[in-house]
């Protein structure tokens, strides 16, 4: 979920003693949020000490004043406005006494941060074999993945078979080049899954499953379906959540005869996704509409048009829609998730508490889920709730989330001063 990301920073006051609350990162931290919350620590300074924020956009090189924490309590908040690499620096004004001038062209930020609220939009075009499968065993695997933070090589590729359940990697750090020749090893018989994992700068990461189908019909056979739920570590969810909602891919789509209403629907929601991967967001909306005027019954376009309204922070109209779908199939997990997150967006944590505990009554081992309910329940105060299930996410065999819980614990934990901070600020 996309939560205000946060870090502390100490403050130096001319002729006043500092600490600082913890050494700088290494490098630029990557914000998943539309809120950047710095958390700082003042020493020796009188209740009408100012904290002012000054930002930088293009390494350094220039300043902007953004302006001064209106409480003069920690944390200053910073909404960003747009992605990209920001350089901060707080500066103190306490009567006649400064911690600094203001910065000058070149000044070195205190903290550098990333802020990247977009995962990346991922789909699976196709796997089909070589002319000469029968001797090569070669599949032409082919994908469509779009995001403006993409580095050199975002992509990596990993097949699961039927016979052997875990997965094994086919190739990482791959080009976004939409193509990839896998010769499938001799031992590999039966099904097989593939599984597509882009991820961005902004640290998010999003999984895009294919088939199961027969190796000897990887190219006859073209269903999709979203990645199970706890195997995107950062993506799956939803934006935010804030990973943005997830999309429904045409696997879902219901099979068996259908009437020339359904079939045309399920038509315009092929042409929406394909507008959707490619971030062309307003005709992937009008197609999806058209789709669900011909059926209102189909949650694929009700849950992806509820997407796009949330990227586009209609959150009314996005939580309509996650509804609406949750009144056709009432344990959708990518809805619930979504209703989820645009609660939080309109600061409704209650409401958000319920879509996650639905979720994890529906699939308990999804970590992320879990993740997330805490950083509601400390939203809403419950401090110790939330800390237990930060705990239990911590004990999760998904790397990335056993991080942030504990990042969370460390820093709200039993020894973290009580009303450290009022909101979460997690590493998204």
């Amino acid at each position: 979920m996309r939560l205000p990301f946060s870090w502390l920073v100490g403050l130096l006051l001319a002729g006043a003693a500092v600490t600082l609350a913890g050494p700088p990162p290494a490098g630029p931290i990557a914000v998943r949020a539309r809120r950047v919350e710095l958390h700082y620590v003042l020493h020796d300074a009188s209740p009408k000490a100012e904290v002012e924020l000054w930002y930088s956009r293009d390494l350094g090189g220039s300043w902007h004043r953004y302006g001064v924490d209106p409480d003069g309590r920690s944390p200053a908040v910073f909404v960003p406005p747009g992605e990209g690499l920001y350089g901060f620096i707080l500066v103190v004004r306490d009567g006649d006494r400064t911690s600094a001038q203001p910065p000058q062209p070149n000044d070195r930020p205190q903290r550098w941060a990333f802020v990247d609220y977009t995962p990346p939009l991922a789909q699976w075009g196709g796997a089909e074999p070589g002319d000469d499968f029968a001797i090569r065993r070669i599949v032409h695997l082919r994908w469509t993945a779009h995001d403006d933070h993409f580095d050199g090589r975002p992509v990596s590729l990993a097949y699961q078979s039927s016979l052997d359940q875990r997965w094994k990697v086919i190739a990482e750090s791959v080009a976004n080049v939409g193509r990839y020749d896998w010769k499938v090893p001799p031992e590999v018989t039966g099904q097989v899954s593939l599984k597509l994992t882009v991820r961005d700068r902004g640290g998010h990461v999003v999984e895009r499953v294919y088939g199961p189908v027969p190796v000897e019909r990887l190219g006859s056979i073209a269903t999709t379906r979203p990645a199970e739920s706890g195997a995107s570590t950062e993506a799956s969810g939803q934006p935010p959540a804030v990973d943005p909602p997830q999309a429904s891919l045409p696997e879902s789509l219901p099979p068996g005869p259908a009437s020339p209403e359904r079939r045309r629907a399920e038509e315009l929601y092929r042409q929406g996704s394909w507008h959707l991967v490619r971030g062309q967001y307003a005709p992937a909306a009008e197609r999806f509409r058209e789709a669900l005027e011909l059926d209102p019954q189909m949650i694929e376009a009700s849950n992806d048009l509820a997407g796009i309204c949330y990227l586009q922070k209609n959150y009314d109209e996005a939580l309509r829609l996650y509804l609406e779908t949750l009144k056709v199939r009432s344990q959708h997990e990518p809805a619930l998730r979504g209703a989820a997150l645009a609660y939080v967006a309109r600061r409704d944590y209650a409401q958000s508490r319920d879509m996650l505990e639905r979720l994890l009554a529906a699939n308990g081992d999804d970590a992320e889920a879990r993740l997330d309910l805490g950083d509601v329940l400390f939203m809403m105060g419950d401090r110790a709730q939330a800390l237990r299930e930060w705990q239990e996410a911590a004990s999760t065999e998904t790397a990335a989330i056993q991080d942030k819980a504990r990042r969370r614990l460390d820093l709200y934990g039993p020894a973290a001063p009580a009303g450290q901070a009022s909101t979460v600020a997690g590493k998204r």
